[in-house]
């Protein structure tokens, strides 16, 4: 991939910013072998109880875990590199506790320029592992790009809730 702009930087920063409220947030955060530009994690869970505290009926954990990664100009080969480490590596961030439920794994690749089929390749981007048949919860792939040359956000089924903010705090 080639070195990405001042700009990557910037939007970059402007996206961290935006999730410090609710995410944990590291900058270059190294992971199984691999350094990302930005890295969030957020961890949250629900309950519900019969009369008192003390009487509980189920609880579940919910987990995201958000990779930012930059690149001047994303072909599909390094596309295909990012989403295979997150199918693969990016695993190992789950934790299957008693109240797991669902985990997001989270890949956003900020790009100065994109090839002509990556927005078809996003949006064709499915992965979704179940943990003992569905019983311990599943973690499902989301991923985004930033095209800051085309101003655009692509984003897989998973991803597009978080297209929107993307984009307001990426070109807003």
């Amino acid at each position: 991939m080639e070195e990405p702009s001042p700009r990557c930087h910037e939007v970059l920063e402007r996206l961290l910013r935006a999730h410090e409220g609710y995410f944990d947030v590291q900058r270059d955060h190294g992971f199984a072998g691999r350094t990302f530009e930005g890295y969030a994690e957020f961890h949250g869970s629900t309950s519900r109880y019969v009369l008192s505290k003390r009487a509980k009926l189920w609880e579940a954990s919910s987990h995201e875990y958000l990779f930012f990664a930059l690149a001047g100009h994303l072909d599909e080969s390094a596309y295909d590199e990012l989403v295979g480490f997150m199918k693969t590596e990016s695993l190992a961030k789950v934790t299957l506790d008693p109240d797991h439920m669902s985990s997001f794994l989270s890949l956003v690749i900020i790009a100065d320029s994109t090839d002509g089929q990556i927005a078809r390749r996003v949006r064709t981007t499915r992965y979704r592992k179940n943990f003992q048949l569905g019983l311990k919860g599943w973690a499902d792939l989301r991923v985004c790009v930033v095209s800051l040359d085309d101003g655009a956000v692509y984003a897989n089924a998973m991803g597009k809730d978080m297209a929107s903010t993307l984009a307001a705090n990426a070109f807003g």
